[in-house]
């Protein structure tokens, strides 16, 4: 692909995930569980890694979180350090699930997934120093399991369109 091509993709992107992480945070959630969220962000930085490689998507999933949290007023608050948290452990695992396992864009989405809630928090943890919150864990992770699968679905319908 073109130099000029690929940036303009990943322009697109960065700024269909900023989007995507804008509005989420006014999406109402019926569920009584605190810090859950559907990951729809995640669909731009799933897309990057299938379309490009590793490194466009860490790249997309950084300038998503740095200026969706400059643009809602928040940087370097408590917000961004849980969003930056959960982005790097992530794309950590997204990339790990990829490159080393034999999984379909939904075992790499869920275990994306999963690792967000950890990297939030372990976040939480540190910020706050209530090893409590911990008892949240098991519940968001059964949360992150469907909205996995949910990303990894539309992140592929998307990857089949483009093709």
């Amino acid at each position: 692909m073109m130099k000029t091509k690929k940036m303009t993709y990943v322009t697109m992107l960065a700024a269909i995930a900023i989007l995507f992480h804008m509005i989420e945070g006014m999406i109402p959630i019926p569920l009584p569980v605190p810090g859950f969220k559907l990951g729809l962000a995640n669909i731009v930085g799933l897309i990057a890694l299938y379309m490009f490689d590793d490194k466009t998507m860490i790249g997309i999933n950084l300038m998503r979180v740095l200026l969706a949290s400059l643009l809602r007023g928040i940087i370097f608050g408590t917000g961004f350090w849980l969003s930056l948290c959960g982005v790097m452990l992530s794309c950590t695992a997204a990339v790990i699930a990829k490159r080393k396992t034999p999984m379909s864009i939904y075992g790499v989405s869920v275990a994306s997934s999963t690792a967000h809630v950890i990297g939030q928090m372990i976040a939480v943890t540190i910020i706050y120093q209530q090893f409590l919150m911990g008892a949240l864990l098991p519940v968001l992770i059964l949360l992150a399991i469907p909205t996995g699968i949910g990303v990894g679905y539309l992140s592929n319908l998307v990857l089949n369109r483009i093709k």
